[in-house]
């Protein structure tokens, strides 16, 4: 809509430069639109974060390999990610409030943007731990891969976020000097750089990602074994289990051969003396 209107400045909204913010062009143009995107974008934030949480918690991603470590980062970008999403509200009703009083917010818009940024950014960082973690524990324990779908997914997710909070900075700086033409360049590719964020989530999501070391090690293993195990050996061999838990009597038995607690049971051999 803005493009198509020629890319026009606004005056009487004390807009002469261009391209404007974002934020002012879905204020002054919709107000409504706008105002609703933005709860809709903090929904699937915070929905997103905590699905994943959800989901491994419950088993139907692949489950946390260090419970207590990686839940209290999770809960922890789960509460800051929330925070941030409530600044990023905030920022979206003050700079409505402020369009319609025909006033400019160049030191209000700069401090809310800022404190939803560093927010976001913590909140992602705690969230991007986790798959470092479980990165470290795949290459030590299920096929000694170096670069496993975790640890690809952490390090393509930390030079995102290096380049998010670079423009983060470099926006605010901006916009504190007065440069607001340049630093309104910076807002926009601070925006349309942050949506890359929901495909990184869009592929975390999808259980299959995560499960295809685990099914490319099963392959390996005739099908005609499991013919041969009762329920209760699938059920020991398969289960993924969490590095610092003990193995029971009953277990540590059948499964003390192996290099990893439930993870590398690809070369385990039925018909071989225990």
């Amino acid at each position: 809509m803005y493009v198509g209107e020629g890319s026009k400045v606004y005056p009487q909204f004390d807009e002469n430069a261009s391209p404007l913010p974002l934020q002012r062009i879905g204020v002054i143009l919709c107000p409504g639109f706008f105002l609703t995107f933005v709860v809709i974008h903090s929904i699937v934030f915070c929905c997103s974060i905590y699905l994943e949480f959800y989901h491994r918690k419950i088993g139907k991603l692949i489950k946390f390999i260090k419970p207590d470590l990686q839940k209290r980062l999770g809960l922890a970008s789960i509460v800051v990610g929330i925070m941030a999403q409530i600044f990023f509200i905030a920022q979206s009703v003050c700079g409505y409030v402020f369009v319609t009083q025909g006033k400019r917010m160049l030191n209000h818009y700069a401090e809310l943007l800022a404190t939803f940024a560093i927010l976001v950014m913590i909140s992602l960082a705690l969230n991007f731990t986790n798959y470092y973690i479980m990165g470290q524990y795949y290459r030590k324990y299920v096929n000694g891969e170096r670069w496993n779908k975790f640890t690809i997914s952490f390090i393509v997710k930390i030079i995102w976020l290096v380049v998010t909070i670079m423009l983060a900075a470099i926006c605010c700086g901006f916009y504190v000097r007065g440069r607001k033409d340049i630093a309104d360049v910076f807002e926009w590719a601070f925006h349309l750089w942050y949506g890359f964020l929901m495909a990184f989530w869009t592929y975390d999501l999808y259980p299959l990602t995560e499960l295809k070391s685990l099914k490319r090690g099963a392959e390996k293993v005739p099908k005609r074994r499991f013919s041969f195990w009762n329920k209760e050996k699938v059920d020991i061999v398969t289960h993924v289990t969490n590095a610092d838990s003990n193995l029971t009597p009953s277990t540590s038995q059948s499964m003390r051969d192996f290099d990893s607690p439930g993870f590398n049971y690809t070369n385990y051999n039925p018909s071989s003396p225990v």
